[in-house]
């Protein structure tokens, strides 16, 4: 486990002694305090005094999981690769195309597993309209629009300050926390994103964009619209406009169907523990031999929309992801 901080230990707290799949067996994380190596401890962790690039050649471990700095995940992901090591890598995957290109291009090389962590991929109400779709009862998509908002900058505002507040690390607000989750869920519906036009600000605090929103334009046609805010209440909404029907998540566990001119039939799905999911995904996906948990070109195209929606909100235009990103 690389990097232990809350998110770090979230990602322990899932699988440690509650899955039969993975183990947790040692951590290396930048800040060593007492606090951390009681964590560690009465979790059955061996803390690592070491450089990452030692750590990964552990002939003990198989994988590796990151909850770093998301500008080291590709340099990351690159180094485990060529130690024959599978990766498990928290989103943002990359800030931008050419570092996604080059870690991918790694994995294929060395053979190994890569799983990026969007566990929204495994929420019961997300598989059941992908279900939908797939089958064809909404009919043809037209339209998608998602917010994922809630009130982390007023929370981490009067904290410390961390990494995650770095607008270089975190672009857009909480696109990059947030936003980035309903994007990879859209992608995950509809295919790859084609072009989009974002805008940023702040209303509440000073130094940090706190509204992102965007219109997005998909390969297949489709159009669709994300906002996030990280100065709001809690909030996640999705929806999915059909020729058929709608599909709309009013929240984790709600899924709401309107076929034309019939009444709305609402289903709730239970909750469950997604990151636990996707962690025992990341090893199915190691044993059975699989590459890649996401297709690769979904995990291109994420990272493209993130640096293509940083650059539409500079310039105030439109921007064409094939046409407008660097190439390398």
């Amino acid at each position: 486990m690389v990097g232990l901080g809350w998110w770090g230990k979230t990602l322990v707290n899932s699988v440690q002694n509650k899955s039969k799949k993975i183990e947790i067996r040692y951590g290396l994380t930048r800040t060593v305090s007492g606090k951390i190596r009681n964590y560690a401890k009465n979790n059955g962790i061996k803390l690592l005094e070491t450089t990452y690039a030692e750590a990964v050649q552990l002939t003990d471990i198989d994988a590796v999981i990151l909850a770093t700095p998301h500008s080291q995940h590709s340099e990351q992901v690159r180094i485990a690769s060529k130690c024959g090591k599978h990766v498990a890598c928290e989103k943002p995957f990359t800030l931008n195309r050419s570092e996604a290109l080059s870690a991918i291009e790694e994995v294929e090389k060395n053979k190994v597993t890569l799983s990026v962590l969007y566990n929204r991929r495994f929420n019961p109400v997300v598989l059941e309209i992908k279900r939908l779709i797939k089958s064809g009862s909404l009919g043809t998509i037209v339209h998608v629009e998602c917010n994922f908002s809630g009130d982390s900058g007023i929370r981490s505002n009067t904290k410390e300050k961390s990494w995650r507040l770095n607008p270089i690390e975190s672009p857009l607000g909480s696109m990059t926390s947030r936003g980035l989750h309903g994007v990879d869920t859209l992608v995950s519906f509809c295919g790859e994103i084609s072009k989009v036009f974002a805008t940023s600000g702040n209303r509440v605090l000073d130094k940090q964009d706190d509204i992102t929103s965007c219109l997005l334009w998909f390969k297949e046609g489709m159009t669709g619209y994300i906002a996030t805010s990280n100065v709001t209440a809690p909030f996640w909404w999705l929806k999915v406009y059909g020729s058929e029907a709608t599909a709309e998540m009013r929240d984790y566990c709600t899924l709401e169907i309107q076929k034309r001119g019939k009444k709305t039939k609402t289903q709730t799905f239970d909750r469950i523990d997604i990151e636990k999911a996707e962690l025992e995904g990341f090893c199915d996906n190691i044993n059975s031999g699989n590459r890649f948990s996401i297709p690769k070109n979904e995990l291109i195209n994420v990272s493209s929309f993130l640096e293509a929606c940083t650059l539409s909100s500079k310039s105030k235009i439109q921007i064409d992801l094939e046409k407008d990103l660097p190439r390398e």
